[in-house]
């Protein structure tokens, strides 16, 4: 199966081409500012580089967020696109499922974090059952004071998404956090989450897939 692997939710450009478990080609930038404009252009130097044709691609991956609300946004819209000219399916994997696949290594339930603009965080646990990565709660929304409790008594790890003006930086300054034995978070390492999710009936195909966005219960 070859597969199209994009990540635009942590405010960078990420595409993978692969075929089963290896692959083909890769494409990783940080420039947030343009990726709607340059995200064709860069997926077809990835078809030339690997030798292939839009139409080979058997399946469509996509980091449906939460994340950065545009660029969920931006690589929904690309992969929901190409789903439906080629008449492909797609496979949504949460962000923080793919944050979670930097942790190889921990025995114990750990909790995952991501914040974007403010002092909230989404919040998941999950647990390796088995040697499966197993997400063993919801996606919520807390604040930073709410979760202080959980990061003394759970290994967590934290993933932020820094804006161009992070006036909340200092919050998070003496938080100790695990450190991920995986690192990078980009379109390979979706592609390996979503190839997993799938290998363990975790994780299904679907006709286009829906940005998650989590609300925060009141």
């Amino acid at each position: 199966m070859i597969r199209l692997s994009v990540d635009t939710a942590f405010e960078q450009l990420s595409l993978a081409l692969s075929e089963d478990d290896s692959i083909l080609a890769q494409y990783h930038s940080a420039d947030r500012r343009r990726n709607a404009s340059v995200m064709f252009q860069r997926l077809e130097d990835l078809m030339n580089h690997a030798g292939i044709k839009p139409n080979a691609i058997d399946a469509f991956v996509i980091n449906q967020g939460p994340g950065s609300y545009t660029g969920v946004r931006i690589g929904m819209a690309f992969v929901n696109t190409l789903a439906q000219v080629f008449e492909k399916p797609v496979l949504p994997v949460n962000s923080l499922r793919l944050l979670a696949t930097q942790v190889s290594q921990e025995e114990d339930p750990f909790l995952v974090m991501l914040n974007c603009t403010r002092e909230e965080l989404f919040v998941a646990e999950f647990e390796y059952q088995q040697g499966i990565l197993k997400q063993i709660t919801p996606i919520v929304l807390h604040h930073l004071e709410e979760l202080k409790e959980q990061m003394t008594s759970k290994p967590f790890l934290l993933h932020r998404i820094r804006g161009s003006h992070d006036r909340w930086s200092s919050s998070f300054e003496d938080i100790e956090c695990m450190a991920p034995d995986r690192s990078g978070v980009n379109a390979t390492r979706l592609d390996q989450a979503a190839a997993d999710g799938v290998r363990n009936d975790i994780l299904d195909f679907v006709p286009s897939a829906h940005p998650l966005y989590i609300k925060r219960d009141v």
